[in-house]
């Protein structure tokens, strides 16, 4: 059996916006003949990874904010043992899987487990919640805060806990898990603070361009952190609905920070009407909103405005082509005027005949 591409894809549950800060550990089991360890382990403190874990090598190792592995990560001898104990409990529970979907054919088999707990700004532990996949097969859910415990089984999946099962599982997740999760989850801030607790404004463009016989309007967001953004395009200042726009996901940018864009497809008889479209973002850096705007003159003044740098860059090169000629042409005419007064034998004329030729006389 091949592993599908939603194999290794656990839903991953996040926080709302300014709600605190979470710990998320992913954990992956495979059995199965591959080139990666039988079973790892991520730690992500909210969206950048801290921490690494397989069997392999048995060892908590810290990684940095560049995603480069460093020294060992010393969480305590209780996280190393519930790491432990979750990879026997992930190795029986894909057998059990197996068995259930019938799964009998050599191949390769994926069971993951995705643990995120979540604390207030106060710093108090707020949840804990776990959920298990098995080669794609939503299995079950767990819920638990200081006051509840719920549990869930996958849609359209049999796996149930029986009561004394659930009564041990809710004991472990309250006594272990969530103050387990809450403790690292503060040593992790703590070591960190560098990296989580940053403010980065956002850089917001306004950009258009011709499109589809009218002009394509787009809201652009970049280089911000933390994530949660809150970006709108107005126009004559009233928000435009979503449903009207492409709205991009929120998406790394490769350099720690994040970016977001919203586009607008207008016609030419919309632009006819010169509304005032505004780029508007609300984001945890910022102390108010921050905002550009935009109004075409017109649909032909848009058009050339949009036409015009490459343009002005084509002008600008066959100008420096043309100095660049007329400066070799000079060259070249005053190397032969040179070359032309200096014939053979001129130095050697004898600038004293005239002068012999009178004392002759």
């Amino acid at each position: 059996m091949e592993i599908r591409e939603d194999s290794l894809l656990v839903a991953v549950y996040r926080l709302p916006a300014g709600s605190g800060h979470s710990l998320s550990v992913l954990l992956s089991y495979i059995s199965g003949p591959t080139q990666f360890p039988e079973f790892s382990v991520v730690l992500m403190l909210d969206d950048i990874q801290v921490g690494y874990y397989d069997s392999d090598t048995d060892q908590l190792i810290k990684v940095d904010g560049g995603g480069e592995k460093g020294a060992e990560l010393d969480l305590g001898q209780l996280a190393l043992n519930v790491l432990q104990y979750n990879m026997m409990s992930m190795r029986i529970r894909l057998d059990i899987v197996r068995r259930r979907l019938n799964l009998t054919a050599p191949g390769i088999y994926v069971q993951q487990r995705m643990y995120i707990c979540g604390v207030e700004e106060v710093g108090q532990p707020a949840f804990i919640m776990s959920r298990n996949v098995a080669n794609g097969h939503d299995v079950d859910s767990i819920l638990c805060n200081t006051t509840h415990f719920l549990y869930g089984g996958g849609e359209g999946w049999d796996f149930e806990f029986d009561s004394m099962r659930k009564i041990y599982e809710q004991m472990r997740f309250s006594n272990i898990y969530l103050p387990l999760c809450a403790r690292t989850l503060q040593h992790l801030l703590e070591s960190n603070k560098h990296l989580v607790m940053r403010r980065v404004r956002p850089r917001l463009r306004l950009l258009s361009q011709p499109g589809g016989g009218g002009a394509q309007i787009t809201c652009l967001a970049t280089d911000f952190y933390p994530r949660h953004i809150n970006l709108t395009l107005v126009r004559d200042g009233e928000a435009v609905d979503e449903e009207e726009m492409t709205v991009g996901s929120v998406l790394p940018n490769g350099n720690g920070l994040y970016q977001q864009r919203k586009t607008l497809m207008v016609d030419e008889e919309e632009l006819q009407r010169k509304h005032k479209y505004t780029c508007a973002a609300s984001h945890l850096s910022l102390d108010n909103r921050l905002d550009v705007s935009w109004r075409p003159e017109s649909f032909r003044s848009f058009r050339v405005h949009v036409i015009s740098a490459p343009v002005v860059l084509l002008l600008v090169v066959v100008i420096l082509l043309l100095v660049l000629m007329m400066k070799m042409r000079k060259r070249s005419g005053s190397e032969q005027a040179l070359h032309e007064g200096s014939e053979p034998g001129v130095e050697d004329r004898d600038v004293t005949a005239p002068l012999k030729r009178r004392m002759r006389l």
